[in-house]
């Protein structure tokens, strides 16, 4: 083993060591390449940062490019720690474990055919070793039906206080002004907005690391009562005073909202992980849909700009977690009732609403979830298209397709060019090779548009692309279909503005030698004749003469240029060197 994980959590503050967890178990840390003892990986932050990590024999050493400077590692240097003491690097790696995965039928079998005073002595032994497991095991077979307000020691509207009142007291004025641009030896402004929401952070972590605690306890309701609390603090901030200064892109609410559902990830990963009787979780359900109702009927008919007071649930935000709730057919069914008791068939609910059908295994439910949330929804589109294709029934997939096509072209373009029939569907079908054709500039899917073009709609769509700034693949398309004439009048006419215009003028070098290798000669000219030129004009006019010289009848003349480049006086020595680096020294 390289190092540890006590390594890290010796090096970094528990700050930046749960902040860089969170980071690496999000999935941010990119591209970890191993050279050596060197380690490097880019880690996605608020911004995307560059982080090393070096093996010596004093210990570990890191650096990272972003600002933070609070004593210990940051939190993406954590972050990349991590994603190395999982392996998850390219290039010489250790094989720490090699022991073959368990399948789930495997285990299922197993289980099946063990004797019950085995499976006991197991459970026994398990619990016995976690205090952790002990308590959720408890809290799985105490019963507890009192009213919901009682059943907890967490007050929803003192802990919303709570927070809402320290949010309120950040001082940004202080951050702004004690922000030292330069502290990495380079201009970064931005970064100023990474310390921001290290503050929020720091205020939402604590109750973030209580609710994991309750947990870890078995404790499911405190700890959803408190991701409640933080919810409800989130909204009706005070703008910070330093709104000159527009640290924020978005209003304050918004982003702490944001960094809310950062920390609820985790706690949702976590209650995935649980062991949760039926009826705590239909307990905390219950919870959620009476704070829900309650702020419904409380503020129904205000218009929330008239009332600073005023929350909303989005049941969006609690998503993730009533789809890890629904853990069996008894959950789906309570959940579902649930729901049409309180007319909760809505939009923001269609996701937990496939998952009970799902789970209860009743296609139904799902076919008709999916067909009413579908054109809103690309996941459910794409699922329900999927769904169809599998079931065989080319009507209703065909209907599905035009649907989502039309409300989202660029993401089921490819989608229907492979799974359309391009003749009973062939007018959905060519909209959608159009359409992939023109935003993924394919000139691939262009040569199959043509076949079901007449001349008039391939000169049609080609004009109608060279109206935009798609320059080279506009004459790409010009090419494919031969018009080498309308690509010579194009050069004419953009030939002075145009970057790379050795890619423009090769395909028709050859068919129009005289026109082109005038153009080059003359640009050749003009940028010799620049008082600003320098080593990038030199490597530029190359690129245009290695066109030059493929041009079969100006063999001669190609030869006399070069020449009179390579003998230019006064002496160009870099004009020189770039040609030899070209091989066009010798012509």
């Amino acid at each position: 083993m390289l190092f540890n994980l006590d390594d890290i959590k010796e090096l970094a503050t528990v700050n930046s060591f749960e902040r860089g967890e969170d980071l690496y178990q999000s999935g941010y840390v990119k591209k970890v390449s191993r050279i050596g003892n060197r380690f490097e990986g880019a880690v996605q932050g608020t911004y995307r940062y560059y982080v090393s990590l070096e093996l010596a024999d004093n210990g570990l050493s890191f650096h990272c490019n972003c600002p933070y400077d609070h004593g210990g590692i940051c939190k993406h240097s954590v972050a990349l720690a991590l994603a190395v003491l999982k392996d998850e690097y390219t290039g010489h790696r250790e094989v720490i474990n090699n022991l073959p995965e368990t399948k789930p039928a495997a285990f299922d079998e197993c289980y099946n055919n063990a004797d019950i005073q085995k499976k006991m002595s197991f459970l026994k032994q398990l619990l016995d070793k976690d205090t952790d497991l002990q308590n959720q095991f408890m809290a799985f077979f105490k019963s507890k039906s009192e009213n919901l307000d009682s059943i907890t020691g967490i007050n929803i509207d003192l802990l919303k206080k709570e927070i809402h009142d320290e949010l309120n007291s950040l001082d940004f004025t202080d951050i702004v002004e004690s922000y030292d641009p330069y502290s990495d030896g380079y201009y970064d402004d931005d970064g100023i907005i990474d310390i921001a929401y290290e503050a929020i952070r720091d205020i939402i972590n604590p109750y973030k690391n209580k609710s994991l605690e309750y947990l870890k306890k078995g404790n499911l309701l405190d700890s959803i009562r408190i991701v409640m609390g933080m919810y409800e603090a989130s909204q009706n901030l005070t703008e910070p005073e330093d709104s000159d200064y527009d640290i924020f892109y978005e209003d304050y609410s918004t982003v702490v909202l944001d960094l809310l559902i950062e920390a609820f990830d985790k706690i949702t990963i976590e209650i995935e992980r649980i062991v949760k009787s039926d009826e705590i979780i239909s307990q905390v359900i219950d919870l959620i849909i009476q704070r829900f109702n309650y702020y419904e009927s409380l503020y129904a008919g205000i218009d929330d700009e008239e009332n600073e007071e005023v929350i909303f649930y989005h049941l969006k935000f609690f998503e993730k977690l009533f789809i890890s709730l629904i853990t069996d057919k008894e959950t789906a069914e309570y959940f579902y009732n649930i729901i049409l008791q309180n007319d909760l068939e809505r939009l923001n609910m269609a996701f937990v609403l496939l998952k009970i059908a799902e789970i209860s295994e009743n296609e139904e439910l799902w076919i008709s979830t999916a067909e009413t949330f579908s054109e809103y929804e690309q996941e459910i589109g794409m699922q329900l298209l999927e769904k169809y294709k599998q079931k065989n029934e080319p009507n209703d997939f065909n209907r599905i397709a035009g649907l989502t096509f039309n409300k989202w072209p660029d993401r089921f373009d490819l989608y229907l060019i492979d799974n359309l029939d391009n003749e009973s569907e062939k007018t959905l079908y060519v909209k959608a090779l159009k359409n992939y054709t023109v935003h993924k500039k394919s000139v691939k899917h262009y040569k199959e548009l043509r076949e079901f073009l007449n001349e008039e709609e391939r000169k049609e769509f080609v004009d109608r692309i060279g109206q935009g700034y798609e320059y080279v693949f506009y004459v790409q398309l010009l090419e494919t279909g031969k018009r080498y004439s309308d690509i010579l009048a194009f050069l004419k006419k953009k030939k002075d503005t145009l970057y790379n215009f050795e890619k423009f003028i090769a395909p028709i070098a050859n068919i129009y030698p005289d026109e082109c290798f005038m153009m080059i000669q003359n640009k050749c000219n003009e940028s010799m004749n620049d008082y600003k030129r320098n080593r990038k004009t030199y490597r530029e006019m190359v690129e245009w003469l290695i066109v030059m010289d493929q041009i079969k009848s100006k063999k001669e003349e190609t030869k006399q240029f070069l020449r009179y480049l390579y003998a230019h006086k006064p002496n160009l020595p870099a004009l020189k060197d770039e040609l030899r680096k070209a091989g066009l020294h010798h012509k």
